[in-house]
């Protein structure tokens, strides 16, 4: 019997903004903030904090939660900038879909789950934005 897992969207979606954000300088994308990170670049980490499985077992739910860090505390244009982009890149319907973006599972963006980018209040010397979307994602058939 084949069972239905869901895909990598942290996979996909870093290489996506690596290939949609080419003008920024000295740009990191990953799914986790590095050891000893102190903001001296600008960073995008990517989690995918799951969701639900359809009746039909072959569509997910996916909530994404995204970071965007860098620069500094008191000046936090370029990071809420940077951030916008992000998610403008990561919403942006058809290109990121299924059948428009080369190894892409999204069948739709859920607008509803799509909040941020929100100013994050730490005690750290780079400024955060965070974000979060949602997506339909088809299934990968495993035998």
């Amino acid at each position: 019997m084949a069972s239905v897992i869901p895909p990598d969207l942290e996979l996909f979606l870093t290489g996506w903004l690596r290939s949609n954000i080419t003008d920024v300088a000295g740009l990191q994308v990953g799914n986790r903030i590095p050891d000893g990170y102190d903001g001296s670049y600008p960073l995008v980490v990517v989690r995918d904090d799951g969701g639900t499985q359809s009746a039909d077992r072959v569509t997910f739910d996916r909530s994404i939660g995204v970071n965007v860090l860098g620069w500094t505390r008191n000046d936090t244009k370029p990071c809420r900038d940077l951030a916008a982009r992000v998610y403008g890149v990561l919403t942006g319907e058809p290109g990121i879909l299924i059948g428009f973006a080369e190894g892409s599972r999204i069948c739709a963006v859920v607008p509803d789950g799509c909040n941020g980018p929100y100013p994050v209040s730490e005690d750290a010397a780079w400024c955060r934005y965070y974000m979060t979307v949602e997506y339909s994602t088809a299934g990968i058939r495993q035998p």
